[in-house]
C-alpha cells in the first residue's frame, strides 16, 4: 500500500494514460474522454500510481444537491476505472477513499454516484438512495396537447433565461442537483449529438422548456431522447405535448430519464411507457454533522443515535429539528442508543429506504424508536436525481 500514490494527473501525457485506462474500462474507444476531462476540470481528476505507472483513476464533479429545499454541497464521482491487469488488488478502493477523504476535509458533506458495482461502493460507505429510470414511450401515445402558448426555438448554448425554471423545481424536489456549468454543458452541448431546444411562453417569462436530440435509425424514422424538460404550468405541459406529438409522423420512440412520479410519465393518457433501464444511484454521508445541519426539514422532531463509519470514525449524535432547521450535537456514546451504519444514514437521509428494510439488511442495531423518529424527519417525497453524470 505504501507504494501507491493518488494525485491529479500532471500533464497531457498522464491524462492520455488515464484516458486509455477509461477506454478499456468502459469498453468504448470512441467516448470523448479528453473533452470530458476538460469539462470536469483537470484539477478534479485523480490517478493512482502503482508499480511506477498510472493504473487507474477517476473524475469528480463539484456541485450540490437539494434536500428539504436547501443546497447541500456534494461531489459526484464519475469515470472510475482500473487497468484490467491490476484489478483485484484494491487500487480502486485506494483512490476512491483518498478522494472522499479530501472532499470531507474541504467541508463537503455528501458524495454520490451511479454505480457499476454496488458491492464495491457499499464497502466504502455508499448506499442506494434513489431511483433514476430510463423510460421509453411511443411518440404516438403522447397527449395531443394544444398550441395556445407560444413555442420558440432557442440556442441551447444560450440557456440562462430558462435555468431559473429548473432551479425553482430543483428546490422543491429532493435529490435534484445544484447544476454546475459542467452539468449544464452536458445537457445543452452533448459530446456526440446535436440538441434542439424550445421555450414555452415569452422569453421574458418562460413557463417551461424542452431540450432533445434525434436518434437516427436505418430508415427515415428516428427516436427522440429528452435531455431536459421542465414544465412550470399546465399551459406549458400542453404546449410541450403538442410539440412532441407533432413529431409522430417520423418520430417513433421517446426516451428520457424519469422516476415513478415523473412529470411526463404522469401526463401520459395511458400506461404506454416502459422502463428500459432502472438505476439506483448511491449516496455517501462524508460528514454527518454538516450533512444534517445544512439540509432543510418539513417537520420538527428529535432523535439520538450512533453512526458507525469505518472510514471516518464513529459518532454519537443528537438531532433537534425546529422550524425546518436542525441543531446537531455530539453526545457521549451510550449502550441504549441505536447504532446506524453510515450506509443506513444515507438511505434514510434521502427518504429512500424504510427502517424495516435497513434492519433486515443488518444496518441498524438496537432499539429503533429513535431511528423511526429520525426517518420521519426526512420524509419529503420521492428522491429523484434527474441528471446523469
Amino acid at each position: 500500500m505504501s507504494d501507491r500514490i493518488v494525485r491529479a494527473p500532471r500533464d497531457e501525457h498522464e491524462r492520455a494514460t488515464l484516458e486509455r485506462v477509461l477506454q478499456e474500462s468502459f469498453g468504448n474507444d470512441g467516448l470523448p474522454w479528453t473533452s470530458w476531462m476538460e469539462r470536469i476540470g483537470h484539477e478534479n481528476l485523480r490517478v493512482v500510481i502503482a508499480g511506477g505507472a498510472i493504473r487507474g483513476g477517476l473524475g469528480f464533479y463539484r456541485f450540490g444537491q437539494h434536500w428539504g429545499g436547501e443546497r447541500v454541497p456534494m461531489v459526484g464521482l464519475a469515470g472510475v476505472g482500473v487497468e484490467p491487469s491490476w484489478r483485484g488488488r484494491g487500487l480502486a478502493r485506494t483512490f476512491l477513499v483518498d478522494t472522499l477523504a479530501q472532499a470531507r476535509a474541504e467541508g463537503v458533506p455528501l458524495a454520490a454516484l451511479y454505480a457499476s458495482s454496488v458491492a464495491v461502493y457499499r464497502s466504502i460507505g455508499f448506499e442506494q438512495a434513489g431511483v433514476t429510470l430510463r423510460l421509453e414511450a411511443p411518440v404516438a401515445s403522447l397527449p395531443r396537447g394544444d398550441h395556445a402558448l407560444a413555442c420558440e426555438a432557442f440556442d441551447p448554448a444560450e440557456s440562462a433565461h430558462v435555468r431559473p425554471l429548473y432551479d425553482a423545481r430543483a428546490r422543491r424536489w429532493n435529490g435534484h442537483l445544484v447544476r454546475s456549468e459542467a452539468i449544464w454543458a452536458r445537457i445543452m452541448q452533448p459530446y456526440q449529438s446535436t440538441v434542439r431546444a424550445y421555450r414555452f411562453g415569452p422569453a421574458s417569462a418562460p413557463e417551461g422548456y424542452v431540450v432533445y436530440a434525434h436518434q437516427p435509425s436505418a430508415g427515415l424514422e428516428f427516436g427522440i431522447t429528452l435531455r431536459d424538460l421542465v414544465l412550470a404550468t399546465p399551459a406549458a405541459a400542453r404546449r410541450c405535448a403538442a410539440l412532441l406529438s407533432d413529431l409522430r409522423s417520423l418520430g417513433r420512440e421517446l426516451r428520457w430519464l424519469g422516476c415513478a412520479s415523473d412529470p411526463l410519465l404522469s401526463l401520459l393518457p395511458e400506461e404506454s411507457a416502459r422502463i428500459v433501464e432502472p438505476h439506483r444511484w448511491m449516496l455517501r454521508i462524508l460528514d454527518p454533522e454538516r450533512a444534517l445541519t445544512m439540509r432543510g426539514y418539513a417537520s420538527d422532531g428529535e432523535a439520538s443515535f450512533v453512526v458507525r463509519d469505518a472510514l471516518f470514525g464513529d459518532r454519537a449524535l443528537r438531532v433537534r429539528v425546529r422550524d425546518g432547521r436542525a441543531e446537531v450535537e455530539m453526545i457521549a456514546p451510550r449502550s441504549d442508543l441505536p447504532a446506524l451504519d453510515v450506509r443506513a444514514l444515507a438511505a434514510l437521509y434521502s427518504g429512500f429506504a424504510n427502517v424495516s428494510t435497513l434492519v433486515a439488511m443488518g444496518l441498524i442495531e438496537g432499539a429503533i424508536d429513535d431511528v423511526v423518529a429520525l426517518a420521519r424527519l426526512f420524509i419529503g417525497g420521492e428522491p429523484w436525481l434527474c441528471d446523469w453524470f
